[in-house]
């Protein structure tokens, strides 16, 4: 049984100190790590489970924020719950304060994930796994934004858990999620993270509606493919009025930058299709509805998926080829 004192938790082998204790609806959750800087943390919950468990917790202030809040969890409610974001525990008002518990997701952080890979401590994704993975996310943000008419606002690695085992991405902290209808009423800059968000949520010269969230989940799809940030990375800062002019023909491709060029031809064309289209600096260049994103995605998962990436021996002899052809072409001293 974990030890449930004030100063520690020791649960699953590992013992971490309480950095502060909350009260909810009678329940005691232990704070053990801040999560965001807009009041989310990973808690300890003595009474889930036999044995406890960690959740997620969030505390917002009574404000405008809250009302919004709590409309994102009515909209995210019911039976037909979205596997890409955390099932809610429980919510409620504690005199100045809104409390949100949500399930906790067992993985890593995108973030410390892709700085693990940059700095090889974790092997890289293949194409493949990118784009399975990839492709479950905008199935989730897809159907977020269709049953609850609402943009998360922050889709970045920051806020994304890519579980265990690496079989799926789950976005978490919905502190910058907004009702569509309400977004000519935002501040510019609200809950923006660089260089992730799209170039009207930087300058705040659009409307935003989902495809806001196509452009940060596609700069995170280019960043899981090359380990770069897409626009010399500037992202969607790139977009803006003072720099678009500037950084007109400095995209890349991801197939000119990664080990796509070991796909056939059309699979390649295919990734570099779903990433430039949701990349397009002004959203009705992008994907027009959820509908068109889902099955760009869908024709480049299925077409990989069954059987049209390179086998093993066909990457065995396009290595063999490229060494063989480097040898040809260096010169003796070279």
């Amino acid at each position: 049984m974990p030890n449930h004192d004030r100063k520690s938790i020791r649960f699953r082998g590992k013992s971490e100190p309480v950095l502060d204790t909350f009260r909810v609806r009678g329940r005691t959750y232990f704070a053990l790590e801040r999560l965001s800087r807009r009041g989310a943390y990973r808690v300890f919950d003595q009474h889930a489970g036999p044995h406890g468990d960690y959740r997620i917790l969030y505390q917002l202030s009574r404000s405008k924020t809250t009302q919004q809040s709590i409309e994102i969890l009515r909209r995210l409610g019911g039976p037909n719950g979205n596997r890409n974001f955390p099932g809610i525990v429980d919510f409620v008002h504690e005199k100045d304060d809104l409390f949100i518990v949500v399930a906790w997701v067992n993985g890593t952080n995108l973030r410390r994930y892709l700085d693990a890979i940059r700095a090889q401590e974790t092997p890289r994704p293949s194409v493949y796994e990118v784009v399975r993975l990839v492709r479950g996310l905008v199935h989730g943000v897809a159907h977020y934004h269709r049953r609850t008419n609402i943009i998360h606002g922050d889709v970045s690695p920051a806020n994304i858990i890519i579980t265990s085992g690496t079989t799926q991405l789950v976005l978490v902290d919905f502190g910058s999620a907004w009702p569509i209808e309400s977004t000519a009423a935002r501040a510019v800059g609200d809950g923006v993270t660089e260089p992730y968000a799209a170039p009207e949520r930087i300058a705040g010269h659009a409307a935003e509606d989902f495809r806001s969230d196509a452009f940060s989940l596609s700069v995170i799809a280019y960043e899981l493919l090359t380990l770069k940030i897409p626009f010399g990375g500037l992202g969607g800062r790139a977009g803006t009025p003072n720099l678009s002019e500037k950084m007109t023909g400095a995209y890349e491709a991801p197939s000119k930058l990664t080990r796509i060029e070991r796909l056939p031809r059309r699979i390649a064309k295919l990734v570099d299709a779903c990433i430039g289209q949701g990349l397009a600096m002004h959203p009705d260049d992008r994907f027009s509805t959820t509908s068109e994103w889902i099955a760009a995605w869908d024709e480049l998962h299925f077409a990989m998926k069954n059987g049209q990436q390179l086998s093993r021996f066909e990457t065995f002899v396009v290595d063999k080829i490229g060494a063989i052809y480097g040898l040809i072409r260096r010169k003796p001293g070279d």
